[in-house]
């Protein structure tokens, strides 16, 4: 979805200081009341690969800020690095300034002209700064960027928040700011407003109601899997264009990347992250070590968890029936112990040759790993052909929607007795386990509180029972369900 804000892209050679620069940029701070999206930095040069953008506001001046991989170009370059540099080239294309970052304490390089020349030719409002300003040698370096023909450099020093105002100052004239939305007056009994049908009944006194209100702002829907299943090439065709690298090679994503766009009337934003691999294969000293801490959180904050497993591994002739690994198995506990919405992508379903038998064996799988949902989604999609991603969508919308519904005390009691005539809970050493009520006591994940005697012995097979009758009834059957267990106390009885 294109933003309404004008966009700043910084460009470079690998290591300058570009992605130091766009965490000042974006991190809240007094005058800079950033998006908060932070780029993973790194003494090993090329850590940013893609194009991460993110809203910015430098004293007052708001912009969409695209940081973007080091570029490498010449004969020297890998296929990788002419493809990341690409990427990078494109954003410059797309923005309305673009800053060009050097490096103060090597000062310009032919590779530094030749990307200014490179630049020059987009016809962009293109300027100059000096990064690393702080140390001694940049000023001696001041007459050989003015070479350039771009007039004298920002002199910026991003690891300590220096030559801001500068900066400020020359990007404002290329920065045209959007016109403030008109403020409408509050309706004067919004406060008074009645619950929806479906959050409370008669029976609910208010200290036992809650609301279950959808967070404002774009659904976030964290992309996780194993390195190379094809997390990036389902944000590009979801998005419509080439906004991540993609390639055989594993590991090419390094970072937390976000992206919104619009699907039906909704507005989401995709974040795409790193391959998680198994903790002993990632060092502490390495790149990747970070980038899985950046997975780990965008799990933590989505609505709405799409793991992406590899669908075409599955073949009956070579005996490997196995779709969904034990890594995965891992991802998806993550999202379970969170209670987190999870949709599983089969990708590159279009290369499974049974694909009955492909479906069959990741149902049983799904079902023996996730155990909080009572049916587990699994779209068959394509993300190289774009097959399938409509399905997912409407599949993340649904579990999404669903994890907000509310139901009544009534119904559920209802729901309860009907669950008991059914199956009666096991008896805790020859004495009976009782379940006398019920009610939902918070939304997303949906959570049932049951109040009875000796709940403290209700059996794991019981408690999946209950799940699973209340998950079938109530429509949840693609969500995590939570349950809990309150001793005794009717919590309708009156106050004394």
């Amino acid at each position: 979805m294109k933003s309404s804000l004008p966009a700043v892209a910084i460009i470079g050679r690998p290591n300058v200081g570009k992605s130091t620069l766009f965490n000042v940029l974006t991190r809240p701070a007094q005058g800079q009341a950033g998006g908060g999206q932070q780029a993973v930095t790194h003494g090993v040069a090329g850590t940013t690969r893609d194009v991460r953008r993110t809203p910015a506001e430098l004293f007052g001046l708001q912009f969409l800020l695209l940081d973007t991989a080091g570029i490498e170009q010449g004969r020297t370059a890998t296929d990788l690095q002419k493809d990341i540099s690409v990427l990078a080239l494109k954003a410059a294309q797309q923005a309305d300034a673009i800053l060009l970052v050097l490096d103060g304490d090597i000062g310009l390089t032919p590779a530094d002209r030749a990307l200014a020349q490179t630049l020059r030719k987009l016809g962009k409002p293109l300027l100059v700064a000096l990064n690393k300003a702080d140390l001694k040698t940049a000023q001696s370096h001041i007459a050989d960027v003015e070479t350039l023909g771009l007039g004298s450099p920002l002199m910026l020093s991003a690891a300590h928040g220096l030559g801001m105002e500068q900066l400020h100052d020359a990007l404002a004239p290329h920065l045209p700011q959007p016109e403030p939305a008109p403020q409408s007056e509050p309706e004067a009994d919004d406060a008074q407003a009645e619950p929806e049908e479906g959050e409370g009944d008669e029976a609910d006194t208010p200290r036992h109601r809650f609301r279950a209100q959808k967070p404002a702002g774009p659904v976030k829907v964290a992309i996780l899997g194993r390195p190379n299943v094809g997390k990036s090439t389902l944000i590009n065709a979801l998005l419509g264009q080439q906004a991540m690298l993609t390639g055989p090679t594993a590991g090419l994503t390094r970072e937390a990347i976000h992206h919104t766009f619009t699907f039906g009337d909704a507005e989401f934003e995709l974040i795409d992250t790193p391959g998680l691999r198994r903790k002993a294969k990632v060092s502490k000293d390495d790149v990747e070590f970070l980038s899985v801490g950046q997975s780990l959180q965008a799990a933590e904050k989505a609505h709405v968890i799409v793991l992406v497993v590899d669908a075409s591994t599955h073949n009956i002739a070579t005996g490997n029936w196995r779709v969904f690994e034990q890594q995965d198995a891992q991802i998806a506990s993550l999202a379970m112990h969170q209670f987190k919405p999870i949709v599983i992508a089969l990708n590159k379903w279009d290369a499974v040759t049974d694909k009955k038998a492909c479906m069959e064996d990741i149902t049983i799988q799904l079902n023996h790993r996730l155990h909080a949902i009572n049916q587990p989604l699994a779209m068959p999609i394509s993300a190289l052909k774009s097959k399938g991603l409509k399905d997912l969508m409407q599949a993340v919308v649904e579990v999404n929607d669903a994890a907000y519904r509310t139901y009544s005390t009534g119904k559920l009691n209802a729901l309860l007795s009907q669950t008991l005539a059914k199956r009666s809970p096991p008896l805790a050493n020859g004495k009976a386990v009782t379940l006398k009520f019920i009610r939902q006591t918070d939304a997303n994940p949906p959570t049932f509180t049951f109040w009875g005697n000796r709940i403290n012995q209700v059996s794991g097979s019981y408690k999946q029972f209950l799940r699973n009758q209340l998950a079938q009834v109530l429509g949840l059957q693609h969500n995590p369900v939570k349950i809990l267990f309150r001793a005794n106390a009717n919590p309708y009885a009156p106050r004394s």
